[in-house]
């Protein structure tokens, strides 16, 4: 190890040259399909780390366990450059970032790496992260005040949530005409089990950034992680300038929390894509912005979609194939949302009501939201339900969110009361799990007063679950 120093928000800095990780002098040469692991010890327990990688290498991975099957992919994170104090024995051009990988088991001090030929590594810096504080217990986000005077601002969990440090600076302004998409380039933020998990990745981000760019504050406006929260990103309010593209003046940024490109082709999630169309109407709808139009994006200097994803502007494969392919959909979406006839209104089970026996659960991967209900079948009754408040009277597609099972019930009952009148129907939810899955389409009145719940009527052995809601205006 040739240093290792303490850097600002609670980071801490270690440098190695290839030599001094192998034993022999000069770079680490490996030939096509090569492969050597590395020991890296942090200066500090960590929670998370990134690399600074002098050279180059067909592929990285890490891992704070180093057993098979472990080791994650560490991409190249393009938009940064060297952190202070760090001199890589070859061209500072040569120099570049990972995406950041998090320990959800403690706090490790090694990081296993695996560097993967053709490669020439010359040095390597480990930015190491430790464990936050405490952060806040997790509430329901709320929206915005005065949401019903425009297009409603979707809830959005503030920087207090994840316990953001201050901003070493005073924000700068530009009217938003742009949305721009992408990713964090780190496939461990796609594996956070819930709440807390993914506050920190966000406390995370913002003191990689803080440290490693230089920046005064996290880069983006809004995070999404996997679960579909959003997340408040970089202080300041509307129009505040971030530090995303390179660009900057006149976009708004909003970065998905994962990998969404080779080699791992993470999916952006159903929960992530429908907050991110909630979040881009709400912007939309108070900018004016046409989501499906072009336009001139001052800070590019030149025309780019009014939704664009960061290799529009740049040179970068942000935010990743699979995600830059949703990008279509989202344009389209957010236009439906802001016609009417597509307005959307999700509800997760922390807005539902419950009377009797239901639990919690977070082990099902393909709930939406960080946890779900759920009540065993053939016991005392108990009912979950939400009441929707809908801004006018109309036909509402009605869908609900589950995570399958082979022990769920086959025939869960569900139920609709509308002026009085109970609709019923039963669904299977040992099957189609992780997906809105469509009950109808009824007309229902404004306001509130539509209950719209499941019980867990059925013979003993199952259990149903109470996951999310969702209504779209047709």
């Amino acid at each position: 190890m040739i240093a290792a120093l303490l850097l600002a928000q609670s980071a801490a800095l270690a440098t190695w040259t290839a030599g001094d990780l192998t034993g022999s002098p000069g770079p680490l040469v490996l030939p096509p399909g090569g492969r050597a692991d590395l020991v890296l010890i942090a200066p500090v327990p960590c929670r998370s780390a990134g690399l600074w990688v002098d050279g180059t290498a067909a592929a990285l991975q890490a891992s704070w366990t180093g057993e098979p099957g472990s080791f994650l992919p560490l991409p190249r994170q393009g938009d940064l450059v060297p952190p202070a104090g760090w001199s890589p024995a070859g061209s500072t051009n040569s120099s570049w970032a990972t995406g950041l990988h998090h320990a959800y088991d403690g706090r490790p001090s090694r990081l296993h790496l695996r560097v993967l030929g053709p490669a020439v590594l010359r040095a390597l810096a480990l930015v190491a992260i430790p464990a936050p504080t405490a952060l806040p217990t997790p509430a329901p986000a709320v929206p915005a005040a005065g949401a019903r005077n425009g297009y409603p601002r979707p809830p959005v969990e503030p920087r207090s949530a994840w316990g953001a440090a201050p901003p070493a600076c005073s924000p700068g302004y530009c009217t938003v005409t742009h949305l721009a998409v992408h990713h964090t380039a780190s496939p461990s933020e796609y594996l956070s089990a819930g709440y807390a998990e993914c506050a920190a990745n966000v406390l995370a981000t913002q003191t990689y950034h803080m440290v490693t760019r230089g920046w005064c504050d996290i880069g983006y406006h809004y995070l999404i992680c996997v679960h579909g929260r959003i997340w408040e990103g970089r202080a300041g309010g509307d129009d505040v300038i971030g530090a995303h593209d390179g660009h900057n003046c006149g976009s708004m940024a909003t970065a998905f929390m994962g990998w969404f490109h080779p080699p791992w082709n993470q999916a952006p999630t159903q929960a992530m894509l429908d907050a991110m169309a909630e979040l881009g109407a709400w912007k939309c709808d108070q900018r004016g912005i046409d989501p499906l139009g072009t336009s001139w994006y001052a800070g590019y200097g030149g025309p780019a979609p009014n939704l664009y994803g960061h290799r529009d502007v740049s040179t970068t494969a942000c935010p990743g194939d699979l995600l830059y392919a949703e990008l279509p959909g989202l344009r389209a979406a957010i236009d439906g949302l802001l016609q009417g006839s597509g307005w959307t209104l999700v509800l997760d089970n922390p807005a539902a009501s419950f009377s009797g026996a239901w639990a919690t659960g977070t082990s099902s991967p393909d709930k939406y939201g960080p946890d779900y209900r759920w009540a065993s079948t053939g016991t005392a009754p108990a009912v979950a339900w939400w009441n929707p408040d809908l801004p006018t009277a109309g036909r509402y597609e009605i869908a609900l969110w589950w995570p399958a099972g082979s022990n769920r019930n086959p025939a869960t009952r569900v139920g609709l009361r509308v002026n009085g009148r109970l609709l019923e129907t039963r669904v299977d939810q040992r099957f189609q799990g992780g997906r809105w899955n469509v009950l109808g389409t009824v007309r229902l009145p404004a306001g509130t007063g539509t209950p719209i719940g499941l019980s867990n009527d059925g013979a003993p052995g199952a259990v149903v679950v109470a996951d999310a809601l969702r209504l779209v205006r047709r």
